[in-house]
């Protein structure tokens, strides 16, 4: 393991679904898992820090591992650009997006109540029964709802 970590502003949603799946408590950080769509961003786009920038830690933001790659060390690779640090939350984003997809495609055809359902989803994920993270997850679940009816008709 990384003694580096870098700092990432993610929707609620997200930080807390991150945080209930991959949080390691020794740590107090995200830890991907090797084979990630994350660490292969991280694999790509960590770099070596401009002169003289340190980072902060923010309790504000969410801590994510510098992970240790083959072949590189984490004490000279350790420093995500703004647009690398959009692009994690991207990955992360879609790796949310595929469980949600996974869990809940098989209720698209079914009349049940979305509120239930995103209600449910949410408690499972350790997500916060909070009126913005509803409402986020609801549009997703509602577009993906959309798309896949869309390519069955």
């Amino acid at each position: 393991m990384s003694q580096f970590t870098i700092y990432i502003q993610a929707p609620a949603y997200l930080d807390q679904w991150l945080r209930h799946h991959y949080w390691d408590e020794d740590t107090k950080r995200v830890v991907f898992q090797r084979g990630s769509a994350p660490q292969a961003v991280l694999y790509s786009l960590l770099r070596q820090p401009p002169r003289g920038y340190q980072e902060k830690p923010d309790p504000a933001l969410l801590p994510v591992e510098v992970p240790t790659f083959k072949g590189i060390n984490p004490a000279t690779r350790n420093y995500l650009s703004e647009s690398g640090r959009t692009a994690l939350v991207s990955a992360c984003k879609r790796l949310f997006r595929s469980q949600m997809f996974l869990e809940l495609c098989e209720l698209f055809d079914h009349d049940v109540q979305i509120t239930d359902i995103i209600y449910d989803f949410m408690d499972k994920h350790g997500i916060e029964r909070t009126e913005t993270n509803w409402e986020s997850i609801r549009q997703m679940y509602l577009r993906m709802r959309k798309k896949s009816q869309g390519k069955t008709s």
